[in-house]
């Protein structure tokens, strides 16, 4: 995709639809795929588990009886429930026509390949269904394949040829099905008998040291990204919590109307209801919501995990601004919260494109010719460089930010536009590494509620605020207290929900710094804008929206 970067790490799994340990590698496949997101691919390769079934359980001196057996004894390593039965039930003689099918996928589109070989995995080995051509090319049709072209592919040279490739780089592996081979940084290695994610997130930690990892948050968006079958473990291992854990959670939703339970061979499985609601009971929000794995509860100190989780966030934005974010980002979220066309025009193309803020504070027309202005988490220096045309060449702009990505890419837009009036400071808001009384206006936007500390960075701003100064800032602020129901979740911090104050406690924290003539001067719902369904769901459940605040620092 334009605007995207390649993946920092690729994982082969060599696979089978019909291999149970493929499905028993699938949490761990899912778990890295969460928490590293489009930084890692997972790609499959096709081994093919039997070309004849009874030649197979020939070599491996095994009948039906024992099969069944064997796939149980598997289960009992990788946990992953499916019907230890399946092979028998669906009446399979081999396994090469799904392998052939998922090589024709691929032809087509790598992404609805992927779901296609998921979805072969839930009917073959959930649901024990048969494996005909019929079952194929309705199962690629479910998946949005074209099925003409499948039925097609399936039996040309090239797909066989493909499907050959794949064995032959498995044995000139030495892999087997039980193996994932993890590739970053130039360096690979192969681990098999391996169902948990740990290891392998160790691994790439080695391999690419400070590569940004995402702790999912959401059970329920994570079942509805699915729409088909998710197994009670899958949730376990991709949320990092216990069996009962997740089966209690996933009872919860059930109960709440969000999830169905299906039952097969004595297992459950849960898919997703269609959810006409905007917005979720606050109770169904903290059973989906599963607290990070670093026990954030018993940290007294949120600082250093929430702007871990915030740089990593906008060291993205900064570096891939053609990504697709939970929040709307560049010229269309400028349009959105109300800049002017004309003045855009202004701006370099880069400092637009990176703009992720949540409001236009320039609406209290704070700023005027001469003055010497402050950003606060200038980002890409959007609002830095649209203040600077407000102060004129006789002010001054100052733009702070902790995030070096985004401070590279704020001075390299100061130089575009040949400013010397504009400087960018790197520091935080609750340490503002500037003297007392030396600014005329602070200007913020989305940024304070990524603060843990709001307290302390409003005395901070007013601190350095000259007698008589002016504070401007867009802002998200909360109807509910978002900790209450989530807990301290520092990748809710990163999304602009975590952290955001409820209303009036942000009003009362930025009176109690000492400001008057508070006054909300517009709201706008921010996150309506937003691509991701349930992230609008969620900020609506707790009253999310976005705010332009005013105040003044006191004078003489």
């Amino acid at each position: 995709m334009p605007g995207q970067a390649a993946p920092d790490v690729k994982v082969v799994h060599f696979a089978d639809p019909w291999c149970w340990w493929s499905w028993g590698l699938e949490p761990v496949l899912q778990r890295l795929r969460e928490v590293y997101g489009d930084r890692l691919q997972v790609e499959y390769r096709m081994g093919g588990m039997c070309k004849d079934l009874d030649a197979w359980m020939k070599e491996y001196a095994v009948d039906e009886a024992s099969t069944v057996d064997w796939i149980r004894e598997s289960m009992a390593l990788f946990k992953n429930a499916l019907d230890p039965e399946y092979l028998r039930k669906s009446g399979v003689r081999s396994t090469y026509p799904a392998c052939l099918a998922f090589k024709a996928a691929q032809r087509q589109d790598e992404h609805k390949a992927e779901k296609f070989f998921r979805r072969m995995m839930e009917v073959f080995q959930v649901q024990a269904a048969s494996g005909t051509e019929e079952t194929l090319l309705r199962i690629g049709r479910s998946v949005g394949l074209d099925r003409a072209r499948l039925a097609k592919d399936l039996h040309t040279e090239e797909v066989e040829a493909a499907f050959e490739e794949d064995r032959r780089t498995m044995e000139r592996s030495r892999a087997n099905f039980l193996t994932l081979v993890v590739s970053a940084g130039g360096t690979s290695e192969a681990k098999s008998e391996v169902f948990t994610s740990g290891p392998f997130e160790e691994m790439i930690g080695r391999f690419r040291p400070g590569l940004a990892k995402r702790a999912p948050t959401e059970i329920l968006e994570y079942v509805e990204k699915h729409r088909d079958l998710t197994p009670g473990h899958e949730v376990a291992e991709v949320f990092r919590i216990g069996e009962d854990d997740a089966d209690r959670r996933l009872v919860g939703l059930e109960k709440a109307g969000m999830l169905d339970r299906f039952e097969w061979a004595g297992s459950h499985f849960w898919t997703a209801r269609k959810l006409a609601l905007d917005k979720l009971p606050l109770e169904v929000v903290k059973i989906s919501h599963v607290p990070p794995e670093s026990r954030i509860e018993i940290v007294t100190d949120l600082t250093p995990i929430v702007t871990s989780a915030v740089q990593n966030l906008y060291t993205e934005v900064a570096r891939e601004p053609g990504k697709a974010f939970h929040f709307p980002l560049g010229l269309e979220a400028l349009r959105f919260v109300g800049y002017p066309d004309e003045d855009l025009k202004q701006l370099p193309k880069t400092a637009v494109e990176s703009f992720a803020g949540v409001g236009y504070p320039f609406a209290t027309k704070s700023i005027r010719p001469g003055d010497t202005v402050l950003d606060v988490g200038s980002g890409s220096g959007t609002d830095a460089l649209y203040a600077s045309l407000l102060a004129g060449p006789r002010g001054r702009v100052i733009g702070l930010d902790f995030t070096p990505a985004m401070i590279e890419k704020a001075r390299a837009n100061i130089e575009r536009m040949g400013l010397t009036h504009v400087t960018i400071v790197e520091g935080e808001a609750t340490k503002i590494p500037l003297p007392d009384t030396g600014v005329d206006v602070v200007t913020s936007n989305g940024v304070l509620n990524l603060v843990p500390d709001k307290q302390a960075a409003f005395h901070e701003i007013f601190r350095v605020l000259r007698p008589g100064g002016l504070l401007q800032l867009a802002d998200i602020v909360v109807q509910e207290d978002v900790g209450a129901v989530c807990g301290l979740n520092p990748q809710l911090w990163a999304d602009c929900i975590g952290g955001a104050a409820v209303e009036a406690d942000y009003l009362k924290t930025i009176r109690e710094a000492g400001f008057e003539d508070l006054r909300i001067v517009k709201r706008i719902d921010y996150f309506s804008k937003s691509g991701s369904e349930s992230t609008k769901r969620i900020t609506k459940s707790f009253g999310a929206e976005s705010v332009v605040i005013s105040a003044r620092k006191p004078g003489i």
